[in-house]
């Protein structure tokens, strides 16, 4: 069975993905910062591997799955809003989201340098 896509403000939800709802079952539009404060209790979760210099060398960069999930999250929304065709517009957020981006971007400079 496929549930019914809802609709969705560029301006507020995100483009790659829906948040699930149980009981009863449906999709929901998810607003850009609500992911936010899922992603950091996994970003908590994956600390420990995420130390720098776990990997014993300077030349590989590890980060945990859940971390990388994290990225990978951030870099398909932003691959959607770059779309050819997609009028997406300015965000309007409390900058939860971009606040994100920009911690795991820093962080990973550190560990690349």
């Amino acid at each position: 069975m496929t549930m019914p896509q809802p609709e969705r403000d560029p301006a507020q939800h995100w483009l790659s993905r829906f948040a699930v709802e149980r009981h009863p079952d449906r999709l929901r539009a998810e607003p850009l910062d609500e992911y936010v404060a899922a992603a950091r209790p996994a970003l908590a979760a994956g600390a420990a591997i995420d130390d720098p210099g776990a990997s014993g060398s300077r030349d590989i960069v590890a980060i945990s799955v859940q971390r990388a999930g994290v990225i990978a999250d951030l870099l398909d929304e932003l691959a959607e809003r770059l779309r050819p065709g997609v009028e997406a517009g300015p965000i309007r957020s409390a900058g939860e989201l971009s606040g994100l981006a920009r911690e795991l971007a820093e962080d990973m400079y550190r560990r690349a340098t």
